[in-house]
């Protein structure tokens, strides 16, 4: 007989990946047995009450199942509604496998008082002892030989699953250190690359970023295709933006927006109800919030020292590229205002130009200008040069 044994010793974790496990669990056509070994703690104490059968290894305990919210100032206490949302999932998982309701519920927050487990307004928590007694756990098991003993298992085949390489990149990118990193690169990345016309390393880094980003959230079920596509969609008027119509900002625009809702849903787990006020929602918003933030601050302080130090910058190209066919690439080009030089590729409105014996991509102020129009560059916007016809003074 097959069977899923889950040797539990957890603090708890997410809502939304216990929710995932718990549904598995009850769908499970084989039987599905928890051996506490140590502790099932929060989100642990659903998982457990999801399978069919409970043990416990001796000290072990189980509950504390109160959701909250991690902060800057530690663990903080959420709503009322989602407290009433996780004890109600907690009491349901519970009935369901024939266990008591009430210590279920409990173990979120006791709406009555329990003589010999708790008071009203705590929250249970119970030992392997007070758990045998109330009738939630099935017995008192030492080891593995011990359970297999217990189950009539004789010479069982034992499949144990163990984190592969696979796993571990995806548990690095889903780390919420690096996730948020990836999304300040990505985030950082186009806002660089909006700094300048063409496409370069910071659209390159930021186009990185957010694809293992996604593809992080997207094997832990975070992310769907509906986020992907909303990023390639966003990416695609980007392009549009940069290589078809610069200077619009309508398309590059959209195309961020899109991208911010595809950051905003993709660590919002379709598993739990919407709500702000749920602990991993808020957490996530918070995150992107701070990515956002951070991202900025970032761009606004390399704008600065590359505006004071041009060509200490990596993305500054060095004087022999100047030359020939290469062009000048720095953070600030005021130093270009009112200089003239001549069209090189026709400016549609993009293309390039040559001024002070330098190779430059400059964007049309107004008409499209064939190659050899005289030009004068009118206005500078961080790494954009914009440009217009040299005006004819009559003698």
């Amino acid at each position: 007989m097959d069977a899923v044994v889950l040797e539990i010793d957890t603090f708890g974790g997410r809502i939304d990946a216990a929710v995932v496990i718990r549904d598995a669990l009850i769908d499970a056509k084989i039987p599905t047995i928890a051996w506490i070994n140590k502790r099932a703690i929060s989100a642990g104490a659903l998982i457990a009450l999801a399978t069919r059968k409970i043990y416990f290894n001796r000290g072990s305990t189980m509950g504390a199942a109160t959701p909250i919210q991690m902060g800057a100032e530690g663990a903080q206490s959420v709503e009322n509604k989602v407290v009433s949302y996780f004890r109600a999932e907690m009491g349901s998982t519970a009935e369901r496998n024939g266990r008591s309701r009430k210590f279920a519920e409990a173990m979120v927050s006791a709406t009555e008082d329990i003589p010999g487990y708790v008071k009203k307004g705590d929250v249970l928590t119970l030992t392997d002892q007070t758990a045998e007694t109330s009738k939630i756990s099935d017995g008192l098991i030492g080891s593995r030989e011990e359970l297999f003993k217990k189950l009539e298992w004789e010479d069982p085949t034992v499949v144990e699953f163990k984190i592969n390489w696979a796993e571990s990149i995806v548990r690095f990118l889903t780390d919420p250190t690096v996730s948020s990193l990836l999304m300040s690169g990505g985030i950082l990345g186009l806002f660089l690359e909006f700094q300048a016309p063409g496409f370069g390393l910071p659209g390159v880094f930021g186009i990185t970023c957010l694809a293992l980003y996604f593809f992080g959230k997207w094997i832990v079920d975070l992310a769907g295709f509906e986020e992907v596509i909303m990023m390639i969609l966003g990416l695609i008027l980007i392009f549009v933006e940069v290589f078809i119509f610069p200077g619009t900002f309508v398309s590059g625009v959209l195309g961020v927006i899109i991208i911010f809702v595809a950051l905003l849903m993709s660590g919002i787990s379709p598993h739990i109800p919407f709500d702000f006020s749920i602990p991993d929602i808020r957490v996530h918003l918070n995150s992107l919030a701070i990515s956002i933030l951070v991202a900025f601050a970032a761009m606004l302080f390399a704008m600065f020292y590359m505006s004071r130090n041009p060509r200490s910058s990596p993305l500054v190209m060095s004087e022999t590229l100047d030359r020939g066919e290469g062009y000048s690439a720095t953070f600030n080009h005021r130093d270009l205002m009112l200089k003239k030089g001549i069209v090189t590729a026709d400016l549609r409105p993009t293309g390039k130009a040559e001024i002070e014996g330098k190779n430059f991509e400059v964007i049309s102020h107004g008409d499209w200008l064939k190659a050899g129009t005289l030009i004068q560059v009118v206005e500078v916007e961080g790494m954009k040069i914009i440009v217009e016809k040299q005006k004819e003074i009559l003698s």
